[in-house]
């Protein structure tokens, strides 16, 4: 039986900080503990969570709540820079243009009536939110259906859900997973990924990428990942690597 401490403590090494303590995440746990890390557990649902001048990995399934939670922290695995970063495109955007990787011309709308008429100029459209992990991220034809769906938003409990980001739609979009030096469904993009997500230093991630004719473009980013057995050990040699400083 794995002991779970409710409150992370001075001895440990590194707290995981989680929305449940299923069988992926009890697996993580024991494998760290086996490696000789002394690991605190805070299941959320049980625990508040107090500011500790420890390091932490994050597995929640809410980005906001890791965005908030982050900076009780010393240090988490996915810095506080990257959950900004996934809830604010404008904020990757700008960031992915500093480093010199190429980004979409974007778009801010907030009424319905003007996200018909940049679908009108456009024409086929991305169109997301300022956050991926929403999930309301789609591509348009018409004008009409554009500002119907900017209506439905409208009355979203989210104020983030009224932003309208509208960008030209790719003619293709992936998705794929970052976890240390792992890329998940990347192919031929692997390296081009790794290096991106060593930029930014979100290294448990999930990358929405649009095609455009010969080029990639990142969309936008979800520092998390789905939790299955099969990236357990990907997951703790991460960890791992984070932990000891590698890059």
């Amino acid at each position: 039986m794995v002991l779970i401490e409710a409150e992370p403590t001075t001895k440990q090494d590194l707290t995981l900080v989680l929305s449940k303590y299923g069988p992926v995440e009890q697996r993580i746990h024991s494998e760290l503990s086996g490696r000789g890390f002394r690991v605190g557990v805070l299941n959320t649902m049980e625990s508040e969570v107090r500011h500790s001048p420890g390091k932490a990995v994050l597995l929640l399934d809410d980005v906001f709540e890791a965005f908030i939670i982050s900076n009780l922290f010393s240090e988490t695995l996915n810095p506080y820079d990257a959950y900004a970063m996934a809830v604010n495109r404008v904020l990757l955007f700008r960031e992915l243009s500093e480093l010199g990787y190429p980004t979409p011309d974007v778009s801010v709308a907030l009424n319905p009536n003007v996200v018909g008429r940049v679908i009108s100029s456009v024409g086929k459209t991305y169109m997301a939110t300022p956050s991926a992990s929403l999930g309301l991220d789609g591509i348009v034809t018409t004008w009409e259906g554009g500002k119907s769906v900017a209506e439905h938003r409208m009355y979203m409990a989210n104020p983030l859900a009224r932003i309208n980001m509208l960008m030209k739609a790719p003619s293709k979009i992936i998705n794929v997973q970052v976890i240390g030096n792992n890329c998940i469904g990347c192919g031929d993009l692997g390296t081009w990924v790794l290096r991106l997500s060593r930029s930014i230093k979100c290294l448990m991630c999930t990358y929405i990428i649009g095609i455009y004719e010969d080029e990639q473009v990142i969309l936008g980013v979800d520092p998390r990942v789905e939790l299955t057995t099969s990236i357990v050990e990907p997951m703790v040699n991460a960890i791992m690597g984070w932990y000891n400083g590698e890059g």
